[in-house]
């Protein structure tokens, strides 16, 4: 029996389960269940704690480091040494995952209001602009985010299975109401797509793997997703911090390109 959660276009993904269609996980560029992902968390030690964007930015810059790492250019941070660089270069601070690997490859960092997390003084980033053509920006060249309104459910199952499918990673921005009943936003990684493709061909998203630096531990978690109101949310009924909360409602996607991507579509 088929359960209808949201037709997309024949030559796009489908939002689709069925009881007969064949699942694949799709992972990035040296991902699989086993090894390649990363997932740092917070120290929550008062530096960190308003620091998720960094560590998605971390987790991330890590991945595509390491797929270059004879390549790099010198007095790069790398592997552990990412964090600590990020903590040490800004106020404990929310701020946007995009902005901190901007800065990282370019040097650039500008805050979307206000209340963002400050950059210190002496801390240019910037370590990878040396790899880059002359007056590339990093947004819009290796980083494609689709935010607000641009992310129903249709543009975010695209993004996903096709950006899995050539070798990218992920973040997301989610938006929820706190058990307390405070409005709240966080950023994750997400490492790998499960997708299914039925008899008739049309492929589904079925849920995300994901590395969150809030969980207190290294590890990738599943979490199946639905269609709701028009946008894709968290069907994590059985996640012990997830299933507590309501409605996680995803609304910000941001696809990284592999390091040897050729590709030049988003």
């Amino acid at each position: 029996m088929l359960k209808r959660l949201l037709y997309l276009s024949a030559a796009g993904a489908a939002l689709l389960s069925s009881a007969l269609a064949e699942q694949t996980d799709l992972w990035a560029a040296g991902v699989s269940r086993e090894q390649g992902w990363r997932d740092y968390n917070k120290n929550f030690d008062g530096r960190d704690d308003e620091l998720c964007w960094a560590i998605t930015a971390t987790n991330l810059i890590d991945w595509w480091q390491a797929q270059i790492a004879d390549k790099l250019p010198p007095n790069t941070p790398q592997g552990a040494d990412i964090m600590p660089t990020f903590v040490a270069s800004f106020s404990n601070a929310g701020s946007d995952p995009d902005e901190g690997i901007r800065w990282w490859f370019t040097g650039g960092y500008t805050p979307g209001r206000p209340d963002c997390a400050a950059l210190q003084e002496g801390h240019p980033g910037g370590y990878l602009r040396p790899l880059l053509p002359p007056d590339t920006e990093i947004k819009g060249s290796l980083l494609h985010a689709m935010r607000g309104s641009q992310v129903t459910a249709q543009t975010a199952a695209e993004a996903f299975i096709n950006g899995a499918r050539a070798g990218a990673a992920f973040w997301i921005g989610v938006s929820y109401v706190s058990p307390a009943g405070r409005p709240a936003m966080h950023s994750l990684n997400v490492w790998g797509v499960r997708c299914s493709t039925d008899e008739s061909g049309s492929t589904t998203i079925c849920g995300i793997w994901i590395a969150d630096s809030d969980d207190y531990r290294t590890a990738l978690t599943y979490v199946p997703l639905k269609e709701d109101e028009g946008m894709l949310v968290f069907n994590a009924t059985e996640h012990p911090i997830y299933k507590r909360i309501p409605r996680i409602v995803i609304d910000t996607i941001t696809t990284l390109k592999p390091a040897h991507s050729s590709d030049d579509s988003p």
